[in-house]
């Protein structure tokens, strides 16, 4: 019994000599050659998931800012009729719609209800933003929209000229949504929207025309494409 106890002892202290000859741990060099590579990984990587969950988030807003005006929309035409009878002007055509949203501000016949900087274009390159304008009516919604109402140049429900891929046939007005407002990127395409009001409804940018909807377009016929396609594909 006493000799096999000092046999396996012997065997333990074999392995504990082995195994602390064959442990090196890691040099300085090769912890700071693994931190780099991580690093690399990490910088090429995160951006994209950002840029995903934002996107996604993005689609998700612009679908419910669609189902609030179009349901807002429908609900006038059945209890106005057609939006020639209350879409004469930016002022007439908000006091139809305060009734059905939930509005937060009321920036009257001004855009300030949106940022005071630039708008850019998904090709690059930008605009001047809607916060100077005085030919529009803005508000912004409780859920952090900023809305534009505004009429067409052409009168109400008119074959006007074709305004930003929102088509030219029986447009009675149009509506600019920041999805989520004074917030970046502030990008058409991205977070900004337009929205055509016909007689009999609301259309999304883009949806009767080529929609010029792509990386070297400026952006405003993105949102059919988007709301058809459940996301951002460009």
């Amino acid at each position: 019994m006493v000799e096999s106890s000092i046999k396996a002892d012997a065997r333990c202290g074999l392995c504990k000599t082995i195994c602390l000859k064959g442990f090196r741990g890691f040099t300085l060099a090769e912890v700071l050659i693994t931190l780099v590579i991580i690093g690399v990984i990490a910088a090429m990587t995160i951006p994209t998931l950002i840029n995903k969950t934002n996107n996604h988030e993005f689609v998700s807003k612009l679908k419910k800012v669609y189902s609030t005006l179009s349901n807002a929309t429908n609900q006038i035409i059945s209890e106005e009729g057609s939006p020639k009878e209350w879409a004469a002007n930016n002022e007439s055509l908000y006091n139809a719609y305060k009734k059905h949203l939930q509005i937060a501000k009321d920036c009257g016949g001004t855009g300030e209800c949106f940022t005071d900087g630039n708008y850019k274009y998904l090709k690059g390159g930008s605009r001047d933003g809607f916060h100077s304008r005085t030919d529009i009516y803005s508000v912004l919604l409780n859920d952090g929209v900023s809305l534009t109402f505004g009429w067409t140049d052409g009168g109400a429900c008119t074959n006007a000229a074709s305004y930003s891929n929102v088509g030219s046939e029986n447009k009675c007005a149009y509506m600019h949504a920041d999805i989520n407002g004074q917030k970046g990127p502030n990008t058409i395409g991205r977070d900004i929207f337009i929205f055509a009001l016909k007689e009999n409804g609301l259309y999304p940018g883009g949806c009767d025309e080529d929609t010029h909807c792509h990386s070297s377009a400026q952006g405003w016929g993105c949102a059919c494409q988007v709301l058809k396609e459940n996301a951002m594909n460009y």
